[in-house]
Formats: structure tokens, C-alpha cells, sequence
């Protein structure tokens, strides 16, 4: 068995372990929790790795360096999942960050630092409305009174942590410090067409796609429809239909942005009465932080412009609008030159959804690639990244961590065997 078939099959093995026979639905802090983390624990001990469970409830799996105790590398990925979650979200990384520690180990790489490959805890937030919750314990953005939020069933966060033997109030030991961390790599599956279109099986991510949120109330006259001509009418459904379409007119018009509406409010209700208010919400997101205020701010303009020519009133809150999180340029070229070392073409591809990556960045440089996921939804119920696939990122992986742990430039004979050589 290869080493990527070996993932592919632990990846396969965890899945199995799930609230409900029908999807794939593991939250964190639970039972099957607690299960599949036994098994990563496992099979970090397998690789060499000396694991522990910080006061967070991140998985730690540790290979030391040089110095023992110094600092590390860490490639990160979670096990808990989100409500009908594909089997690659999160446990991919893990697994491959297990099994490019263990090639690295038994090629006898000399290691001048330590690695560590970390499952954090809460990533999906499924549970509970904390946001990955792990990685935000590592760099220390806890607050107080998150341990009193509480799940569907009323089950508090601190309940909950101790019902999984850990002791919440030591919540804050888990933070570390900056020198703690040189480096923090993901790898994951593309949640989007990109790699499949470009027909390579690995992209390199330059940036994490940062939101700007929009919350538009649109307010005219509710009115009876039977009574009240068209001439006289201040509907907002209509003009708020206008505003959805000059939304993707925006949207469409730019290459390096996305814009979406989201959820329509509207009253009355009734169909029989014009509608009087409608309030929506519209997301715009990308990488490039200059482009995506630029398409908020022509947003608002038009949406200002229509409600003046209909006779409506509106009013435009933005939410909190935060810079997109920049991979390290040094490492996005040493990915780079790892995908060039597997034999295929570079692609670079923002990452569009939310990783430990924006936390982790406090503490240090990150970098990251993502892998072809059929029909682009890698964080769906049907996200399947190809054995084939897996062996490429593994290479690239375990290329970028012989070099930035060894301190020099790997050659792919030093670090590559996925798909070309045997395991």
C-alpha cells in the first residue's frame, strides 16, 4: 500500500465513526469525538510522533528537532466536522501532515526543528458558535464568556469540555508564545472549480478570502395591491429585485471578487399588500482587500441610486471588515517550487473559506495549497480527492517540510516518492 492509499484508507476509517449512519457528522467534544481522536492519537505514535491533548483539546503530535523542546513547523487540520461534511474536510491535512512526517523519518531526513502536525479542536463549529475555537486558544483571542455559550441541547462549552475530560478553566495555558511557531503550512481539499478546470491536481494559495458584509433595508409603503395603481406604488420587493441584479451585474464584472445576496426579509407577507420592507444581506469577498472595498463601496452607490429613483428609503450597515490574511511569500514560492519538483504547472488560487490559517498568523508565517476535489465541493458530502491527487500533495508536502525543517532547499530525490517512486 502506498502512503497516499494509506491516507485515502484512514480518511475512509474516520468517516465511518459519525453521529448518524446517513452522513457524516462528528461534533466536536462528543463520543464519536473522542473515538476518531483515539485513532489519530494512534496513528501519530505509529509515525514516531510523541502526541498530547493541550488544555484546548488540540491534538499535538510532536517530532523534535535538534534542540528538543524548541521551536516547530506545524501542518495543521482538524477531526471534528460540520453537519453533513465530506469526509476530506479537516482530516486531510491531519493525515497527510502524519504521513509526510513519517516519510520524512524514514528517510532519515536530519530535522534541525521540530515538527508538529496538530488537530485543532472546534474548526468546523458545528456545536457550538465559537469559531475555531482551537486555534483561537493558541494565540490567545479567547474570551471570558465564550464557555458559557451552549449547543441545541443547552449544553454549555464548559460543560462540554468536561464531559471530555478537559478543565476549561485552564483554557489559557493553550495560548503560545510567537517564537513557539517558525512556520504554519495547511493542506485541504479546493471547496471551488479552479484545479479541476486547470487541470492541475494542486493550487498554492497566496491569500485567505477575507468578507465584506453588507446589510441593506430597503422601506417603502405597504399598500393594498388591488387599490393602489402602479404609478403610486413605493414597492421595496421590487426595488430590492433591481438591487439583486445590479449585485451580480457588480459581481460579474470583476475577476478577483465575489458578490452574493443572501437572505430577503420582506414585509407584509400577505400577496394581496405591496411590500413595504425588505431587508438583505450581501457578502463580498476576495483576497485582494483594495478591490473588495472598492466593489462594497460601488454596491452601496448603486443600491442609493435605485432606492432615490423608486422612492425609497434605505439604509446600509456594514459589519466588521477584516483584512484578508496574506500567506507568507516566502513560503508561497517554496510551494511553488515544490509543485514545479512534482512535475506539474503552478496554479495559485485564494482560499475561499475560513481556515485556522487567519489565527495562526499572529504566531507566524503560513502558507498553504489546496488539492483538485471532484466537482469542486470539497467541503460537501460529496468531496472526493482522488488517491492520485493525495500522492501529488503529499509530495509537495513533504518537500516543503524537509526544507523549511532542515533549513535548505530540498530537491525532490531528498523528499519525493508519492506517485514516483514506491512507498
Amino acid at each position: 500500500m502506498s502512503t497516499a492509499e494509506m491516507v485515502v484508507e484512514r480518511i475512509e476509517r474516520l468517516a465511518r465513526i459519525s453521529a448518524y449512519p446517513w452522513n457524516l457528522t462528528r461534533r466536536v467534544f462528543s463520543p464519536r469525538q473522542a473515538e476518531a481522536e483515539g485513532l489519530v492519537l494512534a496513528w501519530m505514535g505509529e509515525a514516531g510522533l510523541s502526541s498530547r491533548r493541550d488544555p484546548a483539546g488540540n491534538l499535538l503530535g510532536r517530532i523534535e528537532g535538534r534542540i528538543p523542546g524548541g521551536p516547530a513547523i506545524l501542518v495543521a487540520g482538524h477531526v471534528d466536522t460540520r453537519a453533513d461534511a465530506s469526509p476530506y474536510d479537516g482530516a486531510l491535512g491531519v493525515l497527510m501532515g502524519i504521513a509526510a512526517v513519517e516519510r520524512l523519518v524514514r528517510q532519515g531526513t536530519s530535522l534541525h526543528h521540530a515538527v508538529e502536525v496538530v488537530a485543532f479542536a472546534d474548526d468546523a463549529s458545528s456545536r457550538f458558535p465559537v469559531p475555531r475555537l482551537g486555534s483561537r486558544a493558541v494565540v490567545g483571542r479567547i474570551d471570558p464568556h465564550t464557555l458559557d455559550f451552549d449547543d441545541d441541547y443547552g449544553v454549555t462549552l464548559r460543560q462540554a469540555m468536561q464531559a471530555h475530560g478537559l478543565d476549561p478553566e485552564r483554557l489559557a495555558d493553550a495560548t503560545r508564545s510567537v517564537g513557539d511557531v517558525l512556520a504554519y503550512v495547511e493542506v485541504a481539499a479546493e471547496a471551488g472549480p479552479t484545479l479541476e478546470q486547470s487541470g492541475s491536481p494542486v493550487g498554492v494559495v497566496p491569500a485567505l478570502t477575507a468578507s465584506s458584509v453588507l446589510r441593506v433595508t430597503l422601506k417603502g409603503a405597504a399598500v393594498h395591491a388591488a387599490t393602489v395603481p402602479m404609478a403610486f406604488r413605493h414597492d421595496a420587493l421590487a426595488g430590492t429585485a433591481e438591487c439583486v441584479l445590479e449585485a451580480e451585474r457588480i459581481g460579474s464584472s470583476r475577476d478577483r471578487a465575489t458578490v452574493t445576496v443572501g437572505r430577503l426579509d420582506a414585509q407584509p407577507v400577505p400577496v394581496s399588500v405591496v411590500t413595504g420592507s425588505v431587508t438583505f444581506g450581501v457578502i463580498v469577498q476576495s483576497s485582494d482587500d483594495a478591490e473588495r472595498h472598492v466593489v462594497a463601496a460601488e454596491l452601496v452607490a448603486a443600491f442609493n441610486r435605485i432606492a432615490g429613483r423608486r422612492r425609497l428609503e434605505i439604509a446600509v450597515e456594514q459589519g466588521i471588515d477584516p483584512d484578508a490574511t496574506r500567506c507568507d511569500p516566502g513560503l508561497v514560492r517554496l510551494f511553488e517550487r515544490a509543485v514545479e519538483a512534482s512535475g506539474h504547472s503552478v496554479v495559485q488560487l485564494p482560499q475561499g473559506m475560513p481556515t485556522d490559517a487567519s489565527n495562526m498568523s499572529v504566531l507566524a508565517p503560513v502558507g498553504s495549497v489546496l488539492l483538485r476535489c471532484r466537482g469542486g465541493v470539497g467541503w460537501g458530502p460529496a468531496g472526493i480527492v482522488d488517491p492520485a491527487d493525495v500522492a501529488v500533495g503529499l509530495d509537495v508536502l513533504t518537500f516543503v517540510l524537509a526544507a523549511l525543517t532542515t533549513g535548505s532547499d530540498a530537491t525532490p530525490s531528498d523528499t519525493l516518492d508519492g506517485h514516483r517512486k514506491s512507498s
